[in-house]
């Protein structure tokens, strides 16, 4: 794992990529190396910032060249498939790092080729002098970020946007459509981002670069999964944990101690497991808040632990705790998200680089499976009368006090025809009217066109429902650019590397091949996903509710943190106030205070943006 940089066009000056280098540190203490390249009187400029996983030696050296000259990479993450690779690469190899593995596959087979044969998370920069092309990749779940800007003098990749800062000599702006964008989704899809002219390439997506004449071509280079299983659901099953364990025991390839982050749920749970078939000396580490709080899973995980007979590392933390590291968890993340687990997300990787550089976490499996009730809320719109009582309801149900946030806007999405906009609605942190409160825009931003965009990619699918239809976007889009996003930039906050074996691509395939009623029905969820889990975890684990890896804010901002998050969102002067009415942050602020409707999700978002707001 690493930070990577580079410039194509005009090289920034010394001092500039002396600071880009720096800021960079974080994501790769071990080592740095930077190169200036020419091609036809055009700077090429690279750089990288080493976390030493695989090949600790001088071997592993970036930016790195293949043996004929013709190839430069600047690479971010691994490629757990690429022993398999040099098996059909000859080649006289200096060292075994999966990065040598990449610029030579580059320098056989080219960058479509190579693209279509890679597993893993990475995001890099290419460049072949050859053709004059350069190339700027990320990973098919987007689980490594890649952001870039263009100039009239250069385009700019990086790891982080505020080398892009660096490298440019210039602030970047609020962009009010990314804004309402933010405000209807909780994040920013790529390719925008909050901050007007800083992009992000897309999952599975590649910039194509031509350097004589600067033009930029964005192309996926994933296609949807057409092939369909026919066998049986313990066909399903078996297959599923077979694929399973060779996951994990790809995410397991590592020349340093590799952790598991071990949370209550059947998830995490399930990839410990798997790793314990290969090492018991795999520590687990879990964060909580103590008795009293339902969102606390120290309890379940030591249980998971024990039943695994795997050490177990827990770690309790304090609203004050959290509340002193907010604002250092949002400058790191470099964009707000309406996600709360940012913050026990920062502590807990904070605590497992204390003892090792690797760990294995068990996101990625609510998406491809149909984990969350919103899958449900959409096989539900297919029952007959059920869109009709909806209609009805909705109205009623918004002005309901008590009334839960994902049962509201389950109920106002089901009567809505249009798929892209029926998401939308789904997915929505706050309503029109609330958006228009808080900025003076009712609309969504550009949320629907960033649906619509996936729905199009998806479109060969024709033999799909709606709910799979929502699993295949989230799995790229919401996944990509919201919770991998933080859990990349908090975990190399602290120089630690953070695997997600259940994306690794040929698992995710085949799971994408199987009947929707293997993955998810009315009633259920992650049903083949759970089975194949009981090979090795009992009933009351794989079926123990599920808590997700949140914090009690709603309660804390009632309560211990009232009167600080309360100072943050309405000091007078706060530039986050440049953006926003304090007028419309205020009623949602005492609806939530008065327990007429808990905002916690959107006061989060609030306060997480006020934070963002100081740091840009």
């Amino acid at each position: 794992m690493c930070g990577i940089l580079g410039t194509i066009g005009q090289a920034p000056f010394e001092a500039a990529r002396g600071r880009a280098l720096a800021d960079l540190h974080h994501r790769g203490p071990d080592s740095a190396g930077q190169i200036l390249l020419q091609y036809q009187g055009k700077d090429i400029w690279l750089g990288h910032t080493r976390l030493a996983i695989l090949d600790l030696s001088e071997a592993g050296h970036q930016p790195m060249h293949s043996h004929d000259g013709r190839w430069y990479v600047t690479f971010n993450g691994e490629i757990y498939n690429h022993a398999d690779l040099r098996h059909d690469l000859n080649v006289n190899w200096r060292g075994h790092s999966d990065t040598e593995t990449l610029v030579e596959a580059l320098a056989v087979w080219g960058i479509t080729k190579t693209l279509a044969r890679l597993n893993g998370m990475f995001a890099f920069a290419a460049v072949d002098l050859q053709s004059g092309k350069a190339y700027f990749a990320r990973d098919p779940f987007g689980i490594k970020p890649l952001y870039y800007t263009q100039s009239a003098q250069s385009l700019s990749c990086a790891s982080e946007i505020r080398v892009l800062s660096d490298l440019g000599g210039s602030r970047f702006s609020v962009d009010r459509d990314a804004l309402q964008t933010f405000l209807s989704l909780r994040y920013v899809p790529s390719p925008h981002t909050l901050l007007d002219g800083v992009k992000r390439v897309p999952p599975g997506h590649c910039l194509h670069i031509d350097i004589p004449s600067m033009a930029t071509r964005m192309q996926s280079y994933v296609q949807p999964q057409t092939r369909r299983f026919s066998g049986s659901l313990d066909d399903a099953v078996d297959q599923y944990h077979e694929l399973m364990g060779k996951a994990v025991g790809r995410n397991m390839l590592s020349d340093v101690p590799v952790g598991v982050l071990l949370s209550g749920g059947i998830d995490s749970a399930y990839v410990a497991a798997l790793a314990a078939r290969l090492s018991k000396d795999t520590p687990c580490f879990s964060v909580g808040f103590g008795p009293g709080f339902a969102e606390c899973e120290l309890e379940d995980a030591a249980h998971s632990a024990k039943l695994l007979g795997l050490k177990m590392y827990p770690m309790r933390v304090t609203h004050d705790d959290l509340w002193g590291v907010f604002e250092s968890s949002i400058a790191s993340i470099e964009e707000p998200l309406g996600t709360t687990s940012v913050l026990p997300m920062w502590a807990l990787s904070k605590y497992a680089r204390e003892q090792v550089k690797v760990v294995l976490t068990g996101q990625g499996s609510d998406e491809p499976w149909g984990g969350y009730r919103r899958y449900q809320g959409e096989l539900w719109r297919d029952v007959p009368m059920v869109s009709l009582m909806a209609r009805l309801a909705a109205p009623v149900m918004a002005r309901l006090p008590g009334v839960p946030d994902h049962v509201a806007r389950a109920v106002d999405s089901l009567p809505v025809a249009d798929i892209g906009a029926r998401f939308e609605r789904e997915y929505g942190l706050f309503s029109s009217a609330q958006r228009e409160t808080l900025t003076g825009r009712a609309d969504c931003g550009g949320a629907v066109d960033s649906i619509r965009y996936w729905l199009d990619w998806s479109a060969g699918q024709t033999d799909i429902d709606g709910a799979q239809r929502m699993m295949t976007i989230d799995s790229r889009m919401g996944l990509a650019d919201d919770l991998l996003l933080y859990g990349d930039k908090i975990s190399m906050a602290h120089s630690l590397e953070a695997r997600v074996p259940m994306l690794d691509v040929e698992l995710v395939r085949f799971i994408e091949s199987l009947p929707r009623n293997y993955r998810v029905t009315l009633r259920q969820g992650k049903i083949a996903h759970k089975l194949a889990s009981r090979k090795y975890l009992p009933h009351d684990i794989v079926y123990r509710k599920k808590k997700g890896f949140r914090m009690p804010f709603s309660h804390w901002i009632r309560h211990d943190w009232r009167e600080r998050t309360s100072a943050v969102l309405f000091q007078d002067g706060a530039p986050h106030l440049n953006w926003m009415g304090k007028a419309g942050i205020q009623r949602i602020w005492d609806e939530h205070q008065h327990g007429r409707r808990d905002w916690g999700r959107q006061l989060f978002a609030l306060l997480a943006f006020a934070f963002w707001c100081r740091a840009i």
